[in-house]
């Protein structure tokens, strides 16, 4: 009985130890990921607004009323004014569409114009089954929402010009839903120049 103490004592302080070294090592790197997750989203901002103009400059928007279309995955849509930094006119908004996929919620980056046209997307976060959902990150795939409107953000299978992924559909219908449902609370609120319906 003294022998499974002992053994039960040495475990909890090896545990306890363990447990100690791991919380000095989360509060030490902690803020230096979330400072690399916050430089590795303004690159992605940029990526998918070059086409807006080469001095752009970006700015939280707080739109009254906007819609949450990613409340399911716990997430909420927080859109980015994208601005010539020379004029300050508005060039079109950047934001980040959540969508779950086959194996995790899809993270896509989705730049547009001010008439709701998409000038650009990339794959920020997805950890899809390899060699299937996670081509999302492909440039033939994702490069075939730009120029797009909401209308045309569906895979074909349900009436868009999005071609899905061989063998990922739910990764690519996670994709395409997500960004037309940003796109479309953001429609509603009027963020569009020249009242975008399509």
């Amino acid at each position: 009985m003294g022998e499974i103490l002992r053994l039960g004592l040495i475990l909890m302080l090896v545990a306890l130890v363990a447990a100690v070294a791991l919380g000095f090592v989360n509060s030490k790197t902690a803020p230096i990921i979330e400072e690399q997750e916050r430089m590795r989203r303004q690159e992605a901002m940029r990526t998918v607004t070059s086409s807006l103009g080469d001095s752009l400059q970006f700015d939280s928007l707080a739109v009254e009323g906007l819609a949450n279309p990613y409340a399911m995955v716990d997430r909420r849509l927080a859109v980015v004014a994208v601005s010539d930094a020379v004029s300050g006119d508005r060039l079109g908004y950047t934001f980040v569409a959540y969508g779950k996929g086959y194996s995790s919620t899809v993270q896509t980056m989705v730049g547009v114009d001010s008439s709701g046209r998409i000038v650009g997307c990339s794959i920020l976060y997805q950890q899809e089954t390899p060699g299937l959902g996670a081509n999302a990150e492909n440039q033939p795939w994702i490069g075939q929402f730009e120029g797009k409107r909401i209308s045309q953000c569906s895979v074909r299978k349900d009436g868009g010009e999005i071609d899905s992924i061989t063998g990922a559909t739910i990764t690519s219908r996670a994709v395409s839903d997500s960004v037309r449902e940003g796109l479309e609370a953001m429609r509603e609120q009027d963020l569009f120049e020249g009242g975008e319906r399509a």
